[in-house]
């Protein structure tokens, strides 16, 4: 019998297109539509119906076993949504009443006639169902990345670079059409920022670090090919240098700390990763080379100067920015704009919330509602607070003690995976430890921004951080393999 091997390798060539152009479509539907956190955003039933049919695309077109790697994710995922599920629950009158800031509502139902009525332990039910909804769309992004075999994880990183671009090149056209152009995508936005595909500019400014992550790890990894593509790193290195910029521009001072840490790093790991290149085949030309080689002071002194530059070109171009008289990120930062005081004003009010709510939580989605109770008179005014801008707040304050569990399992997983990965590294190094490196980097800017925003309420970077897990899920499975250059190295 002959072997069917061709056959084969073309049955899995074409599942890996199947799942890449799956996974490309999904990106942009969720890229257009997926830029706001508001629950009343126009194009959110749309987009939480094609995420769940992508979901279900991405489970027909791929076998049961490539799910065994991001089990532990997908358990995480299913308790946060049976979570949410029985805040909807009714409960009995006596139950519900004991519940914290639920007597006021008791004392009114039976005013009203009505002291038997039985309620869930949401606050807000109809803004906790929008909030199980919108799990939808992380859920389906986690399958959809775990399509795609490990040793492809690479058109990850580059579906995350060009979600960054792709906002970029919507805030240079908000910035030539001027604001409230068609170009910002939501009613409710910062439509004097470039927000770009975004509604907020914390979470604009979240995913430009990200993306210049991302362009770190591409450039390492491009590096480390044999068959170097001669226009690739200049690109990757030139999108850098926008993305900073617009750091610098779009007014988001979340986002300024977390793109110039990024940029900093990234300039180490491509510094480092060099020394992985490698080396020419024609050892003849290599002597040649060597011999007309730099003096080694010279070399010296250039391998200094490389070392500076960056804590040179930041500082300058923070200062330029700041001198130029124009609203941007470095003057938002130096000298403020009266948010921080509402922040400050605001905290002892949330903090009083999370003292009573971190049990049983008032309900995803409930926050705005829950805060106006408590809210003091003083603090009142024209805007109200949707969001308690601190995720590690209002995590409990809405999910009470379960929520936060959940959460904390998914850390330590996160934690686990990183050092494990860290302790399989090659021996010894190889540019692949770049990855890990990146990877930890890209959760701490999540962790981070969270606690001063809410940018994993916001769709699209939900997936991006959906993508990240699958990332390292099979980051960790290719490292651990003995000894052997991954896949994503030569893709």
């Amino acid at each position: 019998m002959k072997p069917r091997t061709s056959h084969v390798l073309s049955d899995e060539a074409v599942s890996l297109r199947r799942a890449f152009v799956l996974m490309v479509v999904f990106v942009v539907i969720v890229a257009l539509m997926g830029g706001g956190s508001r629950y009343d955003v126009a194009s959110a039933p749309w987009l939480r119906a094609f995420a769940i049919l992508a979901m279900f695309g991405a489970i027909a077109l791929t076998p049961v076993s490539a799910w065994r790697s991001i089990r532990t994710p997908l358990i995480l995922m299913g308790l946060l949504i049976s979570w949410v599920a029985i805040q909807l629950v009714p409960l009995p009158p006596g139950i519900w009443s004991a519940l914290p800031l639920r007597e006021k509502i008791f004392a009114i139902d039976q005013l009203l006639g009505a002291p038997e009525r039985w309620r869930p332990i949401t606050m807000s039910p109809a803004l906790t169902v929008n909030t199980l909804l919108s799990l939808s769309v992380p859920l389906a992004a986690l399958f959809v990345a775990a399509a795609l075999p490990a040793g492809e994880r690479v058109r990850l990183w580059w579906a995350i670079w060009l979600f960054g671009l792709a906002s970029v090149a919507f805030g240079l056209m908000q910035f030539m059409a001027g604001p409230r152009s068609v170009f910002y995508l939501y009613r409710i936005t910062n439509d004097t920022s470039l927000v770009g595909l975004f509604a907020n500019r914390n979470h604009h400014g979240l995913m430009l670090s990200l993306s210049i992550l991302a362009a770190g790890w591409l450039i390492a990894n491009e590096i480390a090919r044999r068959n170097r593509r001669p226009l690739v790193i200049p690109a990757l290195i030139g999108s850098i240098a926008i993305f900073l910029l617009f750091t610098l521009i779009i007014g988001s001072r979340m986002g300024l700390i977390a793109g110039v840490a990024s940029s900093m790093l990234v300039y180490a790991i491509v510094r480092w990763s060099y020394r992985f290149a490698p080396k020419p085949i024609n050892q003849a030309r290599a002597r040649e080379r060597t011999r007309h080689a730099a003096p080694a002071r010279a070399g010296r002194i250039r391998g200094i100067l490389l070392n500076i530059l960056p804590f040179v070109v930041v500082p300058v171009l923070g200062a330029l920015f700041y001198f130029s008289g124009r609203d941007n990120t470095v003057g938002r930062f130096l000298d403020g704009d009266g948010v921080e005081e509402i922040r400050v004003a605001t905290f002892s009010s949330i903090s009083a919330l999370l003292k009573e709510q971190w049990l049983f939580g008032s309900g995803f989605g409930s926050f705005a509602r829950v805060y106006q109770v408590m809210e003091p008179d003083a603090l009142l005014q024209e805007a109200y607070l949707n969001q308690a801008h601190n995720d590690w707040l209002q995590l409990p304050i809405e999910g009470g003690l379960p929520a936060v569990l959940i959460f904390v399992a998914g850390v330590v997983w996160i934690a686990f995976q990183l050092i494990a990965a860290w302790r399989s590294r090659p021996t010894p190094l190889r540019v692949e430890v770049a990855e890990n490196v990146i990877l930890a980097a890209a959760f701490a800017v999540l962790i981070a921004g969270s606690a001063v925003d809410y940018p994993l309420r916001t769709p699209s970077i939900a997936m991006t951080a959906a993508f990240l897990i699958v990332i390292l899920v099979h980051h960790r499975t290719e490292i651990s393999r003995s000894g052997r250059t991954t896949k994503a190295f030569v893709s």
